[in-house]
Formats: C-alpha cells, structure tokens, sequence
C-alpha cells in the first residue's frame, strides 16, 4: 500500500559545528525512509560554502535562514542577558513554524540519528506530536511554568505549572501550525521577561512548551530515545533498543566530536551500539561524498 506522505518534509538545524551530525541525520532518515521524497530544509546562518556544498550528496536540500525578525528578537534577548549568547542559535527551530506552503514538517535536531521507519506518524490527526521530557527518574514531576524547573506534582499546591512538558528535539508539525500566527506567537515569548526567571539550560524547549501547553500528543520515548537516558529506561524494562526509531545524542558526547575515542565513551554494550551505528551511517556518509565529488563529479 502506498504511503500518503503528501507535501511533507524535513526540518533540522545546523552549524559549522554541527555539520557531521547533519549529514548522518540526513542520510540515516533516508535509509530507513524510503516513502519519503520532499524537501530537505536547513536552517542556518553563516554556513561555509564548502560546508554547504557537502549537502549536494541528498536531493532537494533546500536552505533556509532564519527571519530578520527572529534573529532580532534573539539578538535584544542575549543583550538583556548575555548568558543566552552561547546558546542564541538554538532558538532557530522556531523558523521551522515560518515554513508555510508544506503539508507536514518533521523536526530533528542535528544530534540525532534515525533508526527507523516512521512513517506511521503520517496518520495522525493532532496538529503536533514530540516526545515527553520527563525521563523515568522524573516520573511524578511537573515544570514550573515561571522557572520551567521541575517540581514535585505533589507540591504544586497554587502554582501555575506545565503539567505534560515535551522535547523540542524531534517534532511534527501539520500545516495548521505552519503560519505567521503561530511564528508571531513564539517569537513573542523570546523574551527577557520570560528568560529571566528561567532557572534550567533550555532555550527554544521553553518557548514551544509555552505557547504548545496541553496541544501536543505525547510520543513514546521510541521517537526520542536520549541515550544518557538509556540506564533508567534499561533498568525500567520499557524500551526494547530494536523498537527505537531515533536516537538522541545530547549533551557534550557527540559522536563527531569523540572520534577515535569512542570506545571509551560506555561500559554499557547497548550504548556502545548506539554510537557504532552512528560511525556506520558517517562511513556511509564519507563514502557517497567521495563517490559524489570525486568519482563521478557533477
């Protein structure tokens, strides 16, 4: 039966930093996603022409900066409070919402490496899906929607809170979202206002947790499966790693980054797995760009 994947495409964010993670999001998703034929949407600023070239290996890679308005309200936000300065672009995937004209837009963050397929996610009706953020070790716990810190849902008592709070790093969105209004709203929220009171690291997660509360369907943890989280959801026994379909590398162990290094990076062998197969999917990556610009160059 053919896939109704319509005018759908997919959305990431990248940097000169980030551009290895990219390229392995991209072909890993192509790998296992063969219903897939849309467009190939990167956001960024500022990348290096050859940087950019390298992406010529996919089809229909289309980049996109991010708006004037956008980079501004970042730009007064990190003046207010210099501390965002280091983490300003991570607040580009709100252009994601500026991205009109498409049926449905999947989100990844270019830490990610696809593992399988997924498109049963084209039948869902909600307007917006992701992954929760509350891992096993926070179970019972809700955020402060002031601080966006966690709390005890126990001791909520008249606080205003995020009860069902999600990760920012794999969304889809469906073309009711994917308008000026919802990308006015968001943009609004990059605020010192709203920053000022943030006690956690987050950035864009904050903004989308807001303007999104109660409207997102929750995901299982299979389409954002955070390795360092994979302990507690290992010691739970609810996750299966053959069911994962996205993997998650957060924090400061990219892959790209660790190198040679690698095999020091977890004692446990599922962990371990996780980053060979990022490896795997970068060899594939190095190999079609050497076919591509050095064997049969165009």
């Amino acid at each position: 039966m053919a896939i109704n994947s319509g005018n759908t495409g997919i959305c990431t964010v990248t940097s000169s930093e980030f551009v290895p993670g990219t390229l392995v999001l991209i072909q890993s998703f192509l790998n296992h996603n063969p219903w897939f034929d849309g467009d190939i949407v990167i956001i960024s600023d500022g990348l290096d022409p050859e940087q950019a070239k390298l992406f010529e290996i996919f089809p229909k890679v289309v980049f996109r900066k991010p708006g004037e308005d956008l980079l501004l309200r970042i730009g007064h936000l990190c003046n207010a409070l210099p501390a965002f300065i280091p983490r300003r672009k991570r607040f580009y995937s709100i252009e994601l919402f500026n991205l009109d004209g498409y049926d449905r837009l999947f989100f990844f963050d270019s830490d990610m490496l696809v593992t399988g397929n997924i498109s049963e996610l084209l039948s869902y009706p909600e307007p917006l899906l992701a992954c929760s953020d509350q891992p096993n070790r926070h179970v019972g716990k809700v955020r402060d929607r002031s601080t966006f810190k966690r709390i005890s849902a126990d001791g909520v008592g008249d606080r205003d809170v995020l009860k069902k709070t999600f990760n920012a790093g794999f969304m889809v969105a469906d073309k009711t979202l994917l308008n000026h209004h919802t990308y006015e709203g968001l943009k609004e929220l990059i605020h010192s206002t709203v920053f000022g009171n943030i006690r956690t690291h987050n950035t864009d997660q904050v903004v989308l947790n807001l303007l999104f509360d109660g409207k997102v369907r929750l995901l299982d943890y299979t389409y954002n499966m955070i390795v360092s989280n994979w302990r507690d959801f290992s010691a739970a026994g609810h996750i299966d790693p053959a069911d994962i379909r996205i993997l998650h590398f957060t924090g400061s162990y990219k892959p790209w980054e660790t190198g040679a290094n690698r095999d020091g990076l977890a004692d446990d062998p599922v962990v371990k797995a996780f980053y060979d197969a990022w490896f795997a999917v970068n060899d594939e990556v190095m190999a079609r760009i050497v076919y591509f610009f050095l064997i049969c160059p165009r």
